[in-house]
């Protein structure tokens, strides 16, 4: 039998063992862990940040990519099922690669949001309460999918809400978009107004052509009203229009960015079949160029558009200034 003085130093040696462990798990602890990752339970429109941290992909919120549909019309639609997955405090995964733009990832710094196929995900339902019990949630916006998002975004429909999203996915442009639009926006320009005038394919079908004379007289009102105003920068996909409103008015000042590029056709308006068979190349360069001139619409002291354009509604989605300085000629606002 071993000796009670070796018993009481092996106990003693024990100890030791375990105060130095104690002490190490503290140290490794308190160098590692002192900046605590944020949960999903900080998630939220103020913190949108949290919600993306890889440590909350138990649950995600999948959106699969149409690839018929126009840029700002996809855009408002993923802004839409981002705020839902903000709302129900899961991780936003987006899968673009059938999108008929390109990725997403060409125009936005969101590698993050890439789907690599790591679980099965379920369609979203009519019933919300089920919703909520299924970890791994996906939508698009084909069949009943874009009736049923509407209805489970109900809750996160307002423009407070949506701005937030908007201004999150706006701030991670890449920085190759972000080169691309130091060519092609005007320079040195403050105090203006910006138009958008949607023509194409439009028309006709979701809505009708406004007369260049109500933007007229909508400009003309706000130059009473605000002395400082100067320029009018103009948006849109027929390239004629520029022209035209110079007719109707020739002491103000017209401008566009396409006079910036020597492009041999001259669009009378944008048509969605004819850019989806375009080369690759071709829909990067005409894809930033819209997005450029959002950002100058963005950018603008007031806008006039007509909001049955989904590029209406986006601007004013993004825009950070109040809402009544977007002035639409044909119809109010709407979440998508």
């Amino acid at each position: 039998m071993l000796s009670s003085k070796l018993i009481k130093l092996v106990k003693t040696f024990l100890l030791l063992l375990i105060i130095i462990l104690i002490q190490i798990i503290y140290d490794r602890y308190r160098t590692y862990s002192f900046i605590p990752p944020p949960s999903i339970s900080s998630c939220s429109f103020d913190n949108i940040s949290a919600c993306q941290m890889i440590d909350n992909r138990m649950r995600t919120f999948l959106y699969i990519s149409w690839n018929r549909a126009g840029f700002c019309s996809e855009l408002n639609q993923i802004l839409l099922a981002f705020a839902y997955s903000i709302f129900t405090k899961r991780y936003f995964l987006i899968d673009s690669h059938l999108w008929n733009y390109g990725n997403l990832t060409d125009y936005f710094n969101l590698s993050s949001m890439n789907y690599h196929h790591f679980s099965n995900h379920t369609l979203l339902t009519d019933d919300n309460h089920i919703n909520n019990r299924i970890s791994h949630l996906k939508t698009t916006r084909i069949g009943t999918q874009l009736h049923k998002l509407w209805i489970a975004a109900r809750p996160v429909q307002s423009l407070r809400l949506k701005r937030k999203v908007g201004h999150y996915l706006w701030r991670s442009i890449s920085n190759e978009t972000k080169k691309f639009f130091q060519t092609c926006q005007i320079k040195k320009l403050s105090n203006y107004i910006g138009i958008h005038i949607r023509r194409g394919d439009k028309v006709g079908i979701e809505a009708r052509a406004i007369p260049l004379e109500k933007y007229i007289e909508s400009i003309h009102r706000l130059f009473q009203k605000d002395q400082k105003l100067r320029s009018i920068f103009v948006a849109s996909d027929d390239h004629t229009i520029v022209n035209q409103l110079r007719q109707l008015n020739s002491k103000w000042h017209f401008l566009n960015i396409h006079q910036n590029f020597n492009r041999t056709r001259k669009q009378t308006g944008h048509s969605q079949f004819d850019f989806n068979l375009l080369s690759k190349k071709e829909k990067l360069f005409e894809t930033r160029l819209l997005m450029c001139e959002l950002q100058m619409l963005i950018d603008s002291k007031y806008v006039i558009c007509g909001m049955s354009s989904n590029v209406c509604r986006l601007i004013q989605t993004l825009r950070y200034q109040h809402p009544s300085t977007v002035i639409s000629l044909d119809g109010r606002w709407r979440a998508t």
